[in-house]
């Protein structure tokens, strides 16, 4: 899932090769089925570079707004990461299918192929591109291409008590209570905190902050609203 920074985070601006092969890297992680933050050690071997710099290069794309960091968990794009990382999926993607389809390359040909050009194709020629092969809506590899212009639809809101054991997602609200917000805040928990809940039932969740098991009752569970990451 992508989340949105608020007015004050920082300005993405102009992304470099080595930037979008980070964000594009998360993003092809969760197409391949990977749930949740991407852990610095899988991006590492991805890139096939040392996890030092690999951890380097996430926190560095954290602070720009283009990804968010948990630490000992991973990395998520926000929603300018998702943009970013989308626009070069798609202009990859466009290319790889029009060295397939008109060019006789094999789809593996293709694409690594597509990888030398999605960096340096201006938006104008992607998009004439898109319009040229009649905007197809998969690359020869069978990967989706992102639409241009716009983010992923975010997962709708659900509050600790209505999510099940195993979810993931970051806080986006909180109804209770000043007395109650106050202890929630004292254990951690208050809007853009990242959790995973590890149990549900009938006294109430558990939920793990940081490797940290905190059991919230089903009054305190109803009123924590989340965002799911998927």
């Amino acid at each position: 899932m992508t989340t949105t920074p608020s007015a004050t985070a920082p300005d993405p601006g102009h992304t470099s090769e080595s930037e979008e092969m980070y964000l594009i890297t998360v993003a092809r992680a969760h197409e391949e089925g990977q749930a949740g933050p991407i852990p610095i050690a899988l991006l590492a071997k991805n890139l096939h570079v040392s996890v030092a710099s690999a951890n380097e290069m996430v926190r560095k794309l954290s602070a720009r707004g283009l990804l968010n960091y948990e630490p000992y968990h991973g990395a998520e794009l926000t929603t300018e990461g998702s943009v970013v990382a989308g626009r070069v999926l798609r202009t990859r993607r466009l290319w790889a299918t029009f060295l397939a389809d008109h060019l006789g390359l094999s789809p593996q040909e293709a694409d690594d192929q597509a990888c030398l050009l999605e960096h340096v194709t201006l938006p104008d020629a992607t998009s004439r591109l898109a319009s040229f092969l009649g905007d197809p809506a998969t690359g020869p590899l069978g990967h989706p291409i992102p639409h241009g212009g716009a983010a992923p639809a975010s997962p709708p809101q659900v509050t600790l008590a209505a999510a099940g054991a195993g979810t993931r997602g970051e806080v986006v609200r909180i109804t209770a209570s000043p007395a109650a917000s106050a202890f929630l805040a004292a254990e951690g928990i208050d809007t853009g905190t990242h959790l995973a809940i590890d149990a549900t039932g009938a006294s109430g969740v558990l939920i793990s902050i940081d490797n940290r098991s905190i059991h919230l009752s089903s009054a305190l569970a109803v009123s924590v609203e989340i965002a799911p990451i998927v």
